[in-house]
């Protein structure tokens, strides 16, 4: 329903309801008609069915669940189709230049940057203790959550060895540990998750082995652990992360480029956070994978944490 009854468009309410141009103006436009309104930077999250002119037809503050969704898209087009034929033609309505754009709430990936698709599940471990897929009470929570990472040329670059014989190990640089340790190593399965604070990160050890070297492809091999605490004894903290991880990356020489990135990384998960309510009990199994992404404009979401530019980046 999505794609063939509606024009689909996906944005982040954080950035829409705060920026001063034209697009910021009308998603407010539109967000005034439903129950969230209002000055101020309070929420305006949730599904909207409008026309082109700015219409509200139908809004809920819910997209966890197929049903949900597909209700509000039928309560949608019932009132789409009572509006009057000269409005609901094609051509109805003219659509300007956006004219000047906001850059202080425009978030683009640093040129030549690289992105990785993260992918967040809860784990449960079956009688014999291997991984298996895990199991909650909430709506969506044994689902997958996404996120991007986003990596500057230079860090990408950084990644590589400075000797290619087999076996040579090298530590990942910290600016990428801490980046992937505070905004990716995270429960986002069940909402928007605060991140790690620097001091949080109470440990950590990642590092890559040269397998393979030849002029056409590098062959390396990720290995190491992070925990995660919010009490410097882990033991009495109320949130932390113990997490293990192994991975295979390669680089292609001559194309001077990544070719394969997967990561996994999969420890014993605790704690909540202020918009992740109904956590399992006590220390839980949670795996977070990473692959290179693709290049649909899907693929260039910019990651949730770019909302905080200079934190994400390592500037602070």
């Amino acid at each position: 329903m999505a794609n063939q009854d509606y024009i689909p468009v996906a944005a982040d309410d954080w950035y829409q309801r705060r920026r001063q141009d034209a697009e910021g103006e009308f998603f407010r436009k539109v967000a005034e008609q439903g129950p969230r309104k209002g000055a101020g930077g309070s929420t305006r999250q949730g599904i909207y069915c409008f026309t082109a002119d700015g219409t509200l037809l139908a809004y809920k503050n819910a997209g966890q669940d197929a049903d949900v969704m597909r209700e509000v898209f039928q309560d949608g087009l019932k009132k789409w189709n009572r509006l009057p034929a000269e409005r609901r033609k094609p051509g109805a309505v003219k659509v300007g230049d956006p004219g000047r754009i906001d850059a202080n709430y425009g978030r683009k990936l640093p040129e030549d940057g690289l992105i990785l698709t993260a992918y967040t599940r809860i784990l449960d471990r079956d009688k014999s203790g291997a991984w298996c897929k895990g199991n909650c009470d909430v709506i969506g929570g044994d689902k997958a959550a996404r996120d991007h990472v986003w990596l500057t040329a230079d860090e990408a670059k950084s990644l590589l060895p400075g000797k290619s014989e087999s076996g040579e190990r090298y530590l990942l640089p910290p600016k990428i540990v801490e980046r992937i340790a505070r905004f990716h190593l995270l429960d986002n399965t069940r909402g928007e998750p605060p991140p790690w604070e620097k001091t949080d990160i109470r440990s950590h050890d990642v590092a890559l082995i040269v397998e393979s070297s030849t002029p056409d492809r590098l062959r390396l091999r990720l290995e190491g652990a992070v925990l995660l605490a919010d009490d410097a004894n882990a033991d009495k903290s109320k949130r932390g992360f113990d997490v293990k991880l192994n991975g295979r990356l390669e680089y292609d020489h001559k194309a001077a480029k990544w070719t394969r990135f997967d990561i996994a990384a999969a420890g014993d998960n605790w704690g909540e956070g202020t918009f992740t309510r109904n956590a399992r009990p006590g220390r839980q199994p949670l795996g977070v994978a990473f692959e290179l992404a693709g290049d649909s404009p899907a693929d260039k979401v910019p990651p949730q944490f770019a909302r905080e530019w200079g934190a994400y980046f390592g500037k602070y």
